[in-house]
């Protein structure tokens, strides 16, 4: 489907995928209760409103460009594009807003953002290699270079989440552990302290 798009299409989609992913950066930045991850989720957001105004910044030539139209209208053209395209793109899209809705959870909420952004870059990479003018190629190749240093950032910051929970749960099973062995102790003692006392009553008789 890409291949078919004009330069026109190709950014609009971009900016269906950047608004989508600003929107949800937000809300999980404000849900996010860790500093880290709420670190990350922040930069995401500022790059994201970084690239809607870039997309926004490029005089794009083709008939019926961004701006052409009457603000209403060329919304519309916007919502078409986007929903012409294969839906696999807008699929964790589509989650995104689900997810915003329920409890906020960080490690879900930073698996489905890793999803959206490794979409991300597939989809500027074959929108760049389908694209014959320069200055397109161009653009996308400097779009696809910050998305990829967002599924860096989001990975390690899922690899540091999981190993925190791990580290606390081998802990909470520690705990346990050491909580029965005490019980278990102490109810070893007073068995012994009933046989010795049994013993001796049996010994006077």
């Amino acid at each position: 489907m890409i291949q078919y798009l004009n330069e026109d299409e190709v950014f609009r989609v971009g900016m269906c995928m950047e608004e989508a992913g600003l929107e949800f950066y937000l809300k999980m930045a404000e849900k996010a209760s860790d500093t880290a991850t709420k670190r990350v989720f922040k930069r995401l957001a500022r790059d994201e409103k970084e690239h809607l105004a870039y997309f926004e910044s490029l005089e794009i030539e083709t008939a019926g460009g961004l701006g052409a139209r009457p603000p209403e209208k060329d919304e519309d053209t916007t919502k078409f594009v986007c929903s012409i395209v294969d839906d696999g793109i807008f699929k964790n899209i589509a989650e995104m807003e689900k997810l915003g809705k329920r409890k906020y959870n960080p490690e879900k909420a930073l698996e489905l953002a890793l999803s959206v952004e490794k979409d991300a870059v597939l989809y500027y990479t074959e929108a760049a290699a389908a694209t014959r003018r320069k200055r397109t190629r161009k653009a996308l190749e400097k779009l696809i270079e910050e998305e990829k240093g967002h599924v860096v950032d989001i990975t390690k910051r899922l690899a540091n989440l999981r190993k925190r929970k791990a580290r606390s749960e081998k802990g909470s099973g520690a705990s346990k552990s050491g909580g029965h062995k005490r019980r278990a102790a102490k109810s070893g003692g007073r068995k012994s302290g009933r046989t010795a006392s049994s013993g001796k009553r049996a010994g006077g008789k």
